[in-house]
């Protein structure tokens, strides 16, 4: 079916209870609500997001692996890699498939521990997931993915395209997450 022919194209976001589709009605508005025709209730629940914290070392010393982003949002941004957490997903899980996806770099889930926990101000929560360092030798060559211009190596903090990752990398290059 066609957007044009979806019964509900035009309507305001979250309008309609995804449950059976009826409408909430005027003056619903707010989180949770319940449909006035099957009774189910509704959350707006955060999207969570797992971001890789991947510290490689070199002949400079201490780096982390970032990517130079090609889609929105921040395109063209520096990021750590990282993305939504897939439903029934584990976010150890989700921070070696971003990892992967993002910069061709293998990680093993049991290595992965909880460096941090962010919200962020538009309702998202951020889970930075710290890998093993290891050498920066052994690392695939960086090549652009779908979502991305390839990897690179930050050596010390600098801002980056979203503000909590900026907070992460302040945090890992000040030892807070050792």
């Amino acid at each position: 079916m066609s957007a044009t022919q979806h019964p509900n194209a035009n309507s305001a976001p979250d309008s309609h209870c995804s449950s059976c589709g009826a409408p909430y009605g005027e003056g619903v508005s707010g989180w949770p609500r319940t449909c006035p025709a099957c009774h189910t209730v509704a959350y707006r629940n955060p999207l969570p997001v797992a971001v890789a914290l991947q510290p490689v070392y070199d002949t400079k010393g201490t780096a982390l692996v970032v990517i130079t982003r090609t889609i929105a949002p921040a395109r063209g941004g520096t990021a750590l890699p990282g993305g939504f957490i897939e439903q029934r997903e584990d976010w150890r899980s989700a921070v070696v498939r971003e990892l992967k996806e993002e910069t061709g770099i293998d990680a093993a889930e049991r290595d992965v521990r909880l460096a941090d926990a962010m919200s962020s101000p538009d309702g998202h929560l951020l889970l930075f997931g710290l890998l093993p360092e290891r050498p920066a030798a052994g690392l695939p060559p960086s090549a652009a993915t779908d979502e991305t211009e390839g990897w690179q190596l930050l050596h010390r903090p600098t801002e980056l395209a979203f503000p909590l990752h900026t907070l992460a990398v302040k945090a890992f290059f000040e030892g807070r997450y050792v």
